[in-house]
């Protein structure tokens, strides 16, 4: 075939292709329609490359096992998995999916993400970095050059998280002791639930996956083991006296397997996320507190309150987990007796006694944290 047979042979296939986008109602300009087929016939894909549909699809299932493979949590694979899908998604949907590994396009998808769900600052920076993260890797194993390396990734927002005081924390556990449907068990399932995430700070899918064979209820130091916390890592963590006796309780009542979970649904099975959050949710609204309330906003309570009684940033970061505060545990050694004093130090914020009993040296400690 001559050379005008083989310009004639392309303009036709150029041709088709734009018809061919019409039909399916693509009513971007010509020529950008154009570039784009012409950039899934050009460079990688003459090399037997695969599309970068092909490519980003198979990405994505192989970057979520490794992913669940380090541990990470059911809900950071679930935003992997929701950001990739959308940014296929709207690829497909304005026929830009085999141009998703260029530049231009990362950043109009950034554009139309912005304009479709106008993200909080914070939701638009997670986005940006987890496709950033997974798009590197994504191009580090194809050998292909990265459309996120020239882009500056927004300045992360300062979030000024609510917490409640412990006047407001009184009026939420007095609402879920008096709620408006009374069920059998409710009420005291709902203030367990409240009192334990205020005192230990822990994470919403890390209550929900305690059984009973993490807790250490006998003794002098009663104490909680975090299997999986944030990372993947395991912690240990003091128990409130307060919140340990009405566990031993509880414990007596039920007499449970050791693989049974602590907090439960009213029918018995391990309580679920979506329950806990309406548990908070509806307590607040009830207790008429105007602050928007999750299980986050206790577990910042917590840490609030931490930082209020004792002034030191290494318990906070050692009782919480707290990612952030990572790098001051790592030099400041945080003794067992210190963590302990902070538990009890919570729970007299959380549950004040207008007659405390005698105390011994390590709750004196604790009330004089709290004052």
């Amino acid at each position: 075939m001559n050379a005008d047979a083989c310009d004639r042979a392309a303009l036709a296939a150029l041709g088709a292709a734009l018809a061919e986008a019409r039909r399916g109602e693509d009513l971007r300009a010509p020529f950008v329609l154009l570039a784009d087929v012409l950039a899934g016939l050009s460079g990688a894909r003459a090399a037997g490359r695969p599309a970068a549909e092909a490519l980003l699809v198979r990405g994505r299932e192989d970057w979520l096992r490794r992913l669940r493979s380090a541990g990470r949590s059911e809900s950071s694979l679930r935003a992997y998995r929701n950001a990739i899908d959308d940014l296929l998604g709207w690829g497909r949907s304005t026929g830009r999916v085999n141009a998703l590994l260029e530049e231009r396009v990362v950043v109009e998808y950034l554009d139309s993400y912005r304009r479709r769900c106008s993200p909080a600052p914070a939701t638009y920076h997670r986005r940006f970095l987890l496709l950033r993260r997974f798009m590197r890797w994504v191009a580090a194993r194809e050998g292909i050059a990265d459309p996120f390396s020239e882009l500056d990734a927004p300045q992360r927002p300062r979030q000024e998280a609510d917490w409640l005081t412990p006047e407001e924390f009184a009026r939420v556990l007095a609402a879920a002791e008096q709620p408006a449907r009374r069920l059998a068990g409710m009420a005291g399932r709902d203030r367990l639930v409240l009192l334990a995430l205020v005192t230990t700070g822990l994470r919403r899918a890390e209550l929900v996956a305690l059984d009973w064979g993490d807790l250490v209820l006998g003794g002098e130091a009663p104490s909680l083991l975090v299997r999986r916390g944030k990372g993947g890592k395991p912690r240990r963590q003091p128990l409130p006296e307060v919140l340990a006796r009405e566990l031993r309780v509880l414990e007596a009542e039920r007499r449970p397997a050791a693989a049974d979970p602590v907090f439960t649904g009213l029918r018995g099975g391990r309580l679920q996320p979506t329950i806990l959050a309406g548990i908070v949710r509806r307590s607040a609204l009830r207790a008429g507190i105007e602050k928007h309330v999750t299980a986050h906003t206790l577990r910042h309570t917590a840490a609030t309150w931490l930082r209020q009684a004792t002034g030191d940033a290494r318990l906070v970061a050692e009782y919480l987990g707290h990612a952030d505060l990572s790098t001051v545990s790592r030099y400041a050694h945080v003794a067992s007796d210190e963590l302990r004093a902070a538990a009890e130090a919570i729970a007299a914020r959380a549950l004040p006694s207008p007659s405390p009993p005698a105390a011994d040296a390590g709750s004196a400690q604790a009330l004089a944290l709290a004052a």
